[in-house]
Formats: structure tokens, C-alpha cells, sequence
């Protein structure tokens, strides 16, 4: 096994950010973000990643601390010995079951890294061809629907090109009915993260009459079938986000029509290599994706603009500026170039500077390969 240098090296830094403003679904509240941030080094290079694990198992089954484990045991030592190269990484490091957001990491920084050294963008890297992104935002449950309103009515001034609030058993209907009733032509689209079952049929169609642009993950968090299913009873386009976990998972979503919409997140995928799949089968179907988030700091938030910039990302994406989530992030503030839209970073790699000081500011552990 290689072993770390000053010229070659890869951490972990597990930073906390406090969020402007909680953020609550349907299966809890977050009041700051803490983030496993990648550092890589080769040479005089250094990319960067980001696990977007939580605390908590509540999205998925990954938490921060399986993270630091699985990084520091099996992942970390891997990346060494594909002497840090991303496609060497994304190839050998399937043999590992599970913890795909430990891995999407990783990934994500030696692409990075790689883009650095050879003077490119991650966008062209990835066969990327938009130069700028049209945002999206998404919204938290409310302590009342007036705050609602007062947030959605924010964000539109803003230049949002579409609004997706989180919806709950008992947070859905009479919510929709005033938000409706007050924004009749805003687009919106409506996330309940699995939070619906099989008796809610009925209430979910009831949704159809708020013309939605489409509907995600009501159903449970790793089922196909019954969406396939609520698919055939309901108007309101089914977007997946939790159910799709590879490029094949989106395969067999397709073949049993489950869905109309796919939200992706590269760390839900466990990589660049699974989501440049994903988007060749959208791409080959016309499927329409959209990049979600998952509260990045400025690093995923760049990293996302490159991911949406490949072709079949044709929705507004959940890449909120940063001032949406943070008075103070790691990187340069990501701000609207023209009302609605981000520009893809231009730079090599990631194409934004990493403030090293306030990672370090900010850091509440560092750890290595064991």
C-alpha cells in the first residue's frame, strides 16, 4: 500500500456550518450543517470532495460517523492505491457494498484533482454543456403557513424558477390550498421524502388539483413497484430521488414506468462514474433530471453545477445561492449571474477557491487512513 506524504495525501475534515434558517422535512429539523469535507493532494495539486452524510440515519442509511469509518478503513486507502486517479477509484471501489455518499466523496475530489492537473473543468471532464444553471429552491416545513408564504413570496422576488416545498402526512393539502390560493402561477413542485404509504393513495391524488409540476418520493424510500403503481392513479408527475441509487435502479425504474422526473444527487449514487451512467440512459430516453441538494457547503454546491450541466439536466436544479443556507461558507459566494440562473464555475476542477482558513476555522475533526 502507498503510504502518505506531504506531496500525496488524503483527510478527512468534519467542519459545522450554521444554517441561516432551519430546515425541516418530514423526518426531522437541522439547524447547521455538519459536512465531511475530502482534501486529496498530489503534488502541488489539491482537490476537493464532499460526503453529504447526516447526523442520523433519516435519508438513507449512512450517518457522518459510518462515514469516518468506512473512509478511514476500506475507502481512503483505495483512493491511494489507484495513486488517486477518479476512474481507477470509481471502477475498483464498487466491490464495496453500501455507503455510496463515503464513496460519491471521495470521487468527487479526485475528479477534481484530476481536472486541476490537466488544466480542465469538471464540466468538460464530464461532457457537460451548459454554462449556466436555472435554480431552483427548496423549502423546509413551516412553523405556520403565513412564514410559508412569506418564504415562498421571498424566494420568487428573488428570481427562483420554481419552488419546491417538503410536504408531511397533515402538511399537504390545506397548505397547497393557500399557497395556491395566493401564488395561482408559481411553479411548484412538492417532496414528501417517503413519507406517504399505501393507504394514501386517495390524499395523494387529492394533490392533482394544485396542478404540481411533479411529486417526489412519496412513497417509501427504496420502492419501485408501488410508485409504478400510484403512477397510474394520480395526474401529478412522480419524480424519484431516494429510490435511485444507480444507474441500474434508474433502468429498472424506467422499464416499470415509475416515475416522470429524476432528481439526482451524486452522493446518493456513490459517484461521478454511476451518475455519467445515469445520465447517458436519461440522455438516450429523453428522460428529464434535475440535480437535487442536500444542504452542500460552496464545495458541493460546485461541484453540483458541474454535474448539472450534463445534457439531460434540463429542470431547475435544487442549487440555491449560498446566502439560501449560509452567512459564511468555505468558498466564494455562489450568487444569481441573471435572475434564475448560476453560472457553471469556469476554473479547473471545481473551478472555485477553497478558504483553507475557515475550513480550518470550522473543522471539528481531522482524520486518515488507518
Amino acid at each position: 500500500m502507498l503510504l502518505q506524504t506531504d506531496k500525496k495525501k488524503i483527510e478527512g475534515i468534519i467542519i459545522s456550518l450554521p444554517l441561516v434558517h432551519p430546515f425541516k422535512t418530514s423526518f426531522g429539523e437541522e439547524w447547521e450543517k455538519k459536512a465531511i469535507i475530502i482534501r486529496v493532494k498530489k503534488g502541488d495539486f489539491v482537490g476537493w470532495g464532499e460526503v453529504v452524510a447526516s447526523q442520523y440515519p433519516l435519508y438513507n442509511e449512512e450517518t457522518i460517523s459510518s462515514a469516518v469509518s468506512a473512509l478511514k478503513e476500506f475507502i481512503f486507502p483505495l483512493a491511494m492505491e489507484c495513486d488517486f486517479k477518479p476512474e481507477c477509484f470509481d471502477r475498483e471501489v464498487s466491490i464495496f457494498k453500501g455507503n455510496r455518499m463515503a464513496k460519491a466523496g471521495v470521487s468527487l475530489a479526485l475528479w477534481d484533482l484530476k481536472g486541476k492537473m490537466e488544466g480542465k473543468s469538471l464540466s468538460s471532464l464530464y461532457g457537460g454543456r451548459r454554462k449556466r444553471i436555472p435554480a431552483g429552491v427548496s423549502i423546509g416545513i413551516q412553523k405556520t403557513v403565513d412564514s410559508l408564504l412569506k418564504r415562498i413570496s421571498s424566494f420568487w422576488e428573488e428570481g427562483y424558477l420554481r419552488i419546491k416545498l417538503k410536504i408531511a402526512p397533515g402538511w399537504e393539502v390545506q397548505v397547497l390550498e393557500k399557497v395556491r390560493e395566493t401564488f395561482p402561477h408559481v411553479p411548484i413542485g412538492v417532496d414528501a421524502n417517503s413519507a406517504f404509504t399505501l393507504d394514501d393513495f386517495d390524499l395523494l391524488a387529492s394533490l392533482d388539483k394544485f396542478d404540481l409540476l411533479f411529486m417526489e418520493q412519496p412513497l417509501y424510500n427504496d420502492d419501485l413497484y408501488f410508485h409504478s403503481r400510484l403512477k397510474k392513479k394520480i395526474k401529478s408527475p412522480i419524480a424519484l430521488d431516494e429510490s435511485i441509487t444507480s444507474a441500474r435502479k434508474l433502468e429498472e425504474a424506467f422499464l416499470m414506468d415509475s416515475f416522470s422526473v429524476i432528481n439526482i444527487k451524486v452522493g446518493r449514487m456513490g459517484g461521478v462514474r454511476e451518475v455519467l451512467r445515469a445520465a447517458s440512459f436519461g440522455k438516450k430516453h429523453g428522460i428529464p433530471f434535475f440535480c437535487g441538494g442536500m444542504l452542500e457547503t460552496g464545495i458541493g454546491r460546485a461541484h453540483n453545477l458541474h454535474i448539472a450541466s450534463l445534457p439531460p439536466f434540463v429542470l431547475p436544479a435544487d442549487i440555491s445561492q449560498t446566502s439560501r443556507y449560509y452567512s459564511e461558507d468555505i468558498t466564494p459566494e455562489f450568487k444569481f449571474s441573471s435572475p434564475g440562473y448560476i453560472n457553471v464555475p469556469r476554473g479547473d476542477g471545481i473551478g472555485v477557491e477553497v478558504f483553507e482558513d475557515r475550513v480550518e476555522k470550522k473543522s471539528i475533526l481531522r482524520f486518515f487512513p488507518e
